[in-house]
């Protein structure tokens, strides 16, 4: 029989909110974390479209799945239309909504269909805890997309 812990533990490793329709993995949004964890570091060396005036409130995001007014994501809307968990488990993935969006650029973007694709072959449990594992330091600090350092130890860091 498992215990309280364990249950608590797979509850939140199962927690859709995590998991970005287009296959982002919201735990290391840089914006999610800095407000989270009431420190701007999450925000340095984002690209200069992102940047966040340092007079500015850090605002919460609560991300895709619980954001009412998600700023007309074309890829939630039509996840959601189909009612979808992801784009990764739409018949017509890759589409050139998400095939766009991985490409736009935006280098955190671009992990955009490798994560569908894992998240299809895996399921949405497995992949939230290997993404809770990638995107967390040695020393326990939470990752964001474009820290160069971890905010815990000052270990380097890097996107793979």
């Amino acid at each position: 029989m498992s215990s309280s812990a364990d249950r608590t533990r797979h509850a939140m490793n199962t927690n859709l909110d995590l998991v970005g329709y287009c296959g982002l993995y919201c735990g290391a949004c840089s914006f999610k974390l800095a407000y989270d964890e009431k420190d701007r570091v999450h925000l340095r060396g984002m690209p200069a479209k992102y940047a966040v005036p340092e007079e500015t409130p850090l605002q919460f995001c609560p991300g895709c799945r619980k954001d009412s007014a998600s700023g007309g994501c074309t890829i939630r809307s039509c996840a959601e239309g189909r009612g979808l968990s992801h784009c990764g488990v739409c018949a017509e993935f890759p589409c050139a909504k998400v095939t766009e969006f991985d490409q736009d650029g935006t280098p955190h973007h671009g992990e955009s269909i490798a994560n569908l694709r894992r998240l299809r072959e895996v399921g949405e449990a497995l992949w939230l805890e290997e993404e809770r594992r990638h995107w967390t330091c040695p020393c326990g600090a939470k990752r964001s997309w474009y820290l160069k350092e971890c905010p815990g130890c000052g270990r380097q860091l890097s996107r793979e």
